[in-house]
């Protein structure tokens, strides 16, 4: 059984949200084929978990697994799935 995936999603401040609009398009358009193994959210690049995860100026970290700049739909998905199905912790 495929393990339950978070994908967390950071987004700069202080940008106009349309700049964001083909970034956040590609990003539901992985997640929202899965929904039963994501576990879906949102916070800012400037957060303290951004900065864990190392996100410099937007990005999404699926898993253990960190996707910055401008990677497609199929990327997500890809590491998504690859999450999913990682058999060691």
């Amino acid at each position: 059984m495929p393990r339950i995936v978070k994908v967390r999603v950071f987004l700069p401040v202080g940008v106009c949200g349309c700049s964001q609009t083909d970034f956040i398009a590609r990003t539901y358009q992985a997640v929202r084929k899965h929904p039963d193994i994501v576990d879906y959210g949102e916070d800012s690049a400037g957060s303290e978990a951004a900065k864990r995860a190392g996100v410099t100026y937007r990005g999404i970290l699926i898993g253990r697994r960190l996707l910055q700049g401008n990677p497609t739909s199929d990327q997500i998905e890809e590491a998504i799935l690859a999450e999913a199905n990682r058999t060691e912790d």
